[in-house]
């Protein structure tokens, strides 16, 4: 567990085995009430009226999801080979299913997956006709 922004945000790592059935919300709800026993995260929600009553804040699970960017330099059977292992990601269960979130809860963040970066770019520079 790492505190990014105190009472903010909270990034809470989970690793499971394959023969464990992830049961993502009650486990982090036992990670969430060890914490406000702790008083480690205070949960109550920040609008005023609501914290008159006790109301808890809203949780917000965010999945993070690789793809296979443009700027590879792959040969071609690598390329080939990565881009099978995507087309099987997409059409398997999707993580957020798979962990059993709601779909309210989740956020999927994308960001691009560069395995051989591109080593030499050849550009020329054209200047425009001064008249």
């Amino acid at each position: 567990m790492d505190v990014i922004i105190p009472n903010e945000v909270v990034r809470v790592e989970f690793r499971l085995g394959f023969r464990m059935e992830p049961h993502i919300n009650l486990m982090f709800r036992n990670v969430i009430e060890n914490m406000v026993a702790n008083r480690e995260v205070n949960i109550t929600s920040r609008y005023e009226s609501l914290q008159r009553n006790n109301v808890v804040g809203d949780f917000q699970f965010i999945v993070m999801e690789k793809f296979l960017s443009r700027d590879n330099e792959l040969p071609f059977f690598e390329k080939l080979i990565m881009k099978l292992h995507f087309w099987i990601k997409d059409k398997s269960l999707n993580e957020e299913r798979g962990f059993g979130l709601e779909q309210s809860n989740v956020t999927v963040e994308k960001f691009p997956l560069i395995v051989a970066p591109v080593s030499k770019l050849n550009l020329k520079r054209i200047f425009p006709d001064e008249e």
